[in-house]
């Protein structure tokens, strides 16, 4: 590759290797430096090859680590009754989940009102993170209403929450009211995450009642290129 070469011609040629099987799903990708070594192509052209091809979904960048190959998006249905680890399987995807922290706190007036709470109400809150295929993907914060989860932190909260819910607590008919937004991740998440403060990411918050009470908000922030949400449904006249 010449001198001449633009930023597009370095991208194709990064992703014909990823297309070639060269270079392979969180395979790590030479760094900018290397990049202008191997090409023989300026600094300026290397970053904006890798930034091209990140906003393709191709390649994705660990906050001060390097740039990987990205797994295909995890295909989402945000309505779903069954756990997240079961759509996984379904896909034939690797899926893995740390538990960052489980407590009992007071959380903003927000939360509890749609808890049907007073402001000062402690909650259990569960902070997780998930990998899909080896990458950070899903920032999830749970928060439940003591009185209809007791013992809630002394079970394993590093498995599928959807099962503990309808298996050892017994609520298995459950209603869902959901919104999605666009957001920016703060430091904190993006930290979690791996990735930079700013970077934008999809925002879901399921609302989760029984008998017409809410016992559970459920807050997910997905990196927006790692996911991709469809919703099954049938049209009525």
């Amino acid at each position: 590759m010449t001198q001449r070469a633009t930023y597009q011609s370095v991208a194709a040629h990064i992703q014909d290797r990823i297309e070639a099987g060269e270079l392979t799903i969180g395979r790590r990708l030479p760094s900018e430096r290397q990049l202008c070594e191997q090409l023989q192509v300026s600094r300026a052209n290397a970053r904006d090859a890798l930034h091209h091809l990140e906003n393709r979904g191709l390649i994705y960048r660990l906050n001060r680590i390097g740039w990987y190959v990205s797994p295909p998006v995890f295909i989402y249905d945000p309505t779903r009754t069954h756990s997240i680890l079961h759509e996984a399987r379904q896909h034939q995807r690797s899926l893995e989940t740390e538990l960052i922290s489980a407590k009992r706190e007071t959380v903003s007036v927000a939360i509890t009102r749609t808890l049907g709470l007073s402001s000062q109400t402690p909650v259990y809150k569960v902070i997780r993170r998930r990998s899909i295929d080896g990458r950070w993907a899903l920032l999830e914060s749970c928060y439940y209403r003591e009185d209809a989860f007791e013992g809630l932190l002394e079970q394993d909260l590093g498995g599928s929450l959807t099962d503990l819910v309808s298996r050892h607590y017994g609520y298995r008919q459950r209603s869902l009211n959901i919104g999605i937004s666009s957001t920016c991740l703060n430091d904190q998440q993006a930290l979690c995450l791996q990735i930079r403060e700013g970077s934008p990411a999809l925002r879901l918050e399921r609302a989760v009642s029984v008998d017409g009470q809410c016992l559970i908000v459920e807050m997910e922030h997905w990196l927006h290129d790692a996911v991709e949400m469809r919703v099954k449904g049938e049209s009525q006249e």
